[in-house]
Order: C-alpha cells, then sequence, then structure tokens
C-alpha cells in the first residue's frame, strides 16, 4: 500500500522540464526586448568577422599571387642576361606588394625578395634598409639566418667589413639558426681582408672543429695552414 502511494505522490509531482520550459518562457516574455537586443549585437559580431576573414583571405590570395609573377620575373631575370631597367621593373614589383600588402605572408616574403634584388643591383643601401625591415617582421622564423646572411653581404658590398663580420657573428652564435659554418668561413675570409690573422685562424679552426663535415671545412683547412 505504502509502494502504491508513493508512486501516486511521483506522478502527482510537476514535471521538472516542463517547469524548465514555463520558467523560460516566463523570463522570455519579460526580457524580450533584451534578448532581442542581445541576439542582434551577436549577430552583429558574427557579420562583422565573417567580412574581416572573407577580406583577410582575399588579400592574402590576392597578395600570393602578384608575389608568385614577381618571383618568376626575378628568376627569369637570374638565368639569363639582365639589364638595369629589367631589375629595376622586378624591384617596382616587388616594392608594389610591400606596400599594398605588407601585412601578409607574402608581403613579408616579399620584402627578402626586394633585398635581394636590390643587393644584385649593388643598391646596398636599399638592401640593407629591406633586409632589416624583413628583420623586423620574421626574427623569430626560419628566415633569420637568411637575413642576416643577406645583411652582411650587403654590408660587405658597401666594403664595412666590421658590420658585415658583426652579422655573420650571429648566424654563427645562433644555435638553432642554419648556415652557421657558412657564417665563419666568411668571418674568416673577412678577418684577413682587414689584416687580422689571429681572428681569422680562431674562425677557420672553430669551422673545423664544430664543422667537420661542411663543405668550408677544407677550405678552412687549407687557410689554417696557410
Amino acid at each position: 500500500m505504502s509502494d502504491e502511494k508513493s508512486r501516486k505522490e511521483l506522478l502527482e509531482e510537476p514535471d521538472p522540464f516542463l517547469v524548465f520550459v514555463s520558467r523560460a518562457m516566463e523570463f522570455g516574455k519579460k526580457y524580450q526586448k533584451e534578448i532581442v537586443t542581445a541576439v542582434g549585437a551577436v549577430l552583429a559580431v558574427v557579420i562583422v568577422l565573417s567580412g574581416v576573414l572573407y577580406y583577410k583571405s582575399h588579400t592574402e590570395e590576392r597578395a600570393a599571387i602578384m608575389f608568385g609573377n614577381a618571383i618568376a620575373g626575378y628568376n627569369a631575370l637570374k638565368t639569363g642576361e639582365a639589364g638595369t631597367a629589367a631589375y629595376e621593373a622586378v624591384k617596382t614589383d616587388f616594392k608594389d606588394i610591400i606596400e599594398k600588402y605588407g601585412s601578409t605572408d607574402a608581403g613579408k616574403s616579399a620584402l627578402l625578395q626586394y633585398g635581394d634584388v636590390c643587393f644584385q643591383m649593388k643598391d646596398y643601401d636599399a638592401a640593407i634598409a629591406a633586409y632589416e625591415q624583413a628583420l623586423d617582421e620574421m626574427e623569430n622564423t626560419a628566415f633569420k639566418s637568411m637575413i642576416l646572411n643577406g645583411l652582411a653581404y650587403a654590408w660587405e658590398g658597401k666594403n664595412d667589413f666590421k658590420q658585415a663580420v658583426a652579422y655573420f657573428e650571429k648566424i654563427a652564435d645562433d644555435e638553432d639558426g642554419t648556415a652557421r659554418d657558412q657564417a665563419l668561413f666568411n668571418m674568416g675570409r673577412l678577418y684577413a681582408k682587414t689584416g687580422e690573422p689571429e681572428k681569422a685562424k680562431a674562425a677557420f679552426q672553430k669551422l673545423v672543429s664544430e664543422f667537420p663535415d661542411s663543405m668550408y671545412a677544407d677550405l678552412a683547412g687549407e687557410k689554417i695552414a696557410g
């Protein structure tokens, strides 16, 4: 009997789901205006965000196409005979990408290529400016050693061997970087140019010691032997 009574009591209790729905409807009626405003605000944010993402995607795509065309033109120049006018045209292409799409990945990569074009034209000041800007944008990327290398060669082009060595040293001292063996060889080469044989020998010895399998190791050994 007690069991039947407990079941009856349970049946007479209000359904929790129906109670929740009823309360939700009452809340909706009471705060209808606030809810509509909140939903509208969320939708507005979604629309704006969608527009931003679309614009960003479109911009990246456009920059990538321009970068690809500029790279194709640059590679064509490097494989054939090209005059100053041709390099100026390619230089303008890269500069255009940087100015219009500098915040994109393609725009940042264009900085490196622009520096290379300026270097090829022996416009070392423009090359240094481009490489320095690229370093600011990509210092924490895999391109760091490449950029430092470009800066070193550009300073060497200006016959400022001290600055060139300073950048080669940064490459050689970065244990996570690339082309450290090449940087050490260039340090030794430039120290020899500036009449610092002991520093040159030390750089060559470090190269042979730390990178015995390097393509520069035999050359460095010959330099040490005199």
